[in-house]
């Protein structure tokens, strides 16, 4: 499972006041296309550079890790890693 698919950091519109959701997956998505050399650099029409500084690149690499190393625990014990809803 990619953990980075199901953390977001839920944020304030400005324009409207209501509340969106943009998950580390595509925090990090956002941050490989600009260190890739996207060109566009105005925030307003690019969501990618707007979301990029949402998180640090380090901390979502960490976390991946991080939980890839659960799930091998996990898996060593017999068993499978999941989100727990309670």
């Amino acid at each position: 499972m990619d953990i980075l698919e199901f953390v977001a950091i839920e944020i304030p519109c400005v324009a409207c006041g209501g509340r969106y959701e943009v998950t580390l997956k595509q925090v990090a998505r956002s941050q490989k296309m600009l260190h890739e050399g996207c060109p566009i650099r105005i925030e307003t029409e690019c969501p990618p550079l707007a979301q990029s500084g949402l998180m640090d690149q380090k901390l979502i690499q960490e976390l991946q890790g991080i939980w890839v190393r659960l799930e091998e625990k996990a898996r060593g014990a017999g068993g499978e890693l999941k989100l727990w809803r309670g």
